[in-house]
């Protein structure tokens, strides 16, 4: 690798971080967010002005959970359409995540109040390691996060029963659909297909798609069997499918060096 080639790969490499960390700014934001939430909706004081803020938070928030959702939706078929017409797509598409995000945030708040808030908590930051790890590690690596990240959440709702059965099949079809990817990748040598349009290319040739694939399946095993079992099954699964990812994390942070 001439000069030449370490300064144009040194470039992209701050690129990607740069990126990276803007979801990690995006994450801080919503964060707090979250927290001034959780103080005026759901540990609010019973005080008239306090109540009237709390009543005033949850008809924002279950507009947001519905609006949110369809606007995320429309995002991601203007990307599509962007991507079709051969023009930038990435605003749209990161437009489509951010709502998605603030679509989920507030139906987890509205459903489970203080339980699904403390585990917000905790997903708005896996949301911008996932951010780190698809900029910063392998593609490949990010695609088993993905997965094994959903599992976690998947079983978080598994574990509450019934109330968090349909979430708890959104999560699995999401997973479903993350191990096709994985599959069409594995088939088309890291070119990801798109209907008609020219296949993009997702992961270096030749890249071995053996562990996320491995991970997709183990991911869709364990939420499967936190269904059917629940409750302290589906709770000490979270522990198994954490070990699983930070086992892949150091996998692949050795593969880096």
């Amino acid at each position: 690798m001439d000069k030449k080639q370490r300064e144009e790969r040194r470039r992209q490499e701050d690129i990607a971080l740069q990126r990276g960390l803007l979801w990690v700014v995006g994450a801080i934001v919503l964060e707090g967010l979250l927290v001034l939430i959780n103080r005026n909706y759901i540990n609010y004081k019973m005080e008239e002005a306090a109540v009237n803020r709390m009543v005033a938070i949850g008809n924002v928030l279950g507009v947001l959970r519905i609006a949110g959702a369809v606007a995320a939706v429309l995002a991601l078929g203007w990307a599509f359409w962007q991507m079709k017409q051969k023009k930038t797509f990435g605003l749209q598409l990161v437009l489509a995540l951010a709502l998605a995000a603030v679509a989920v945030c507030a139906h987890v708040t509205v459903k489970f109040r203080a339980e699904g808030m403390s585990m917000l908590f905790w997903l708005v930051v896996a949301w911008a390691v996932l951010a780190l790890v698809y900029y910063i590690y392998q593609r490949e690596f990010f695609l088993g996060a993905c997965a094994c990240g959903m599992s976690a959440l998947g079983l978080w709702f598994a574990r509450m029963g019934s109330s968090g059965l349909k979430e708890t099949i959104l999560v699995l079809a999401a997973i479903v659909v993350v191990t096709g990817a994985v599959l069409l990748l594995k088939k088309s040598d890291g070119l990801l297909p798109l209907p008609g349009m020219e296949p993009v290319r997702f992961l270096a040739p030749d890249t071995c798609c053996t562990v996320p694939l491995a991970t997709c399946l183990a991911s869709l095993a364990a939420v499967v069997v936190g269904i059917a079992a629940g409750g302290m099954v589906a709770y000490y699964l979270i522990y198994v499918m954490v070990a699983w990812l930070f086992a892949l994390f150091v996998y692949y942070t050795v593969k880096l060096m």
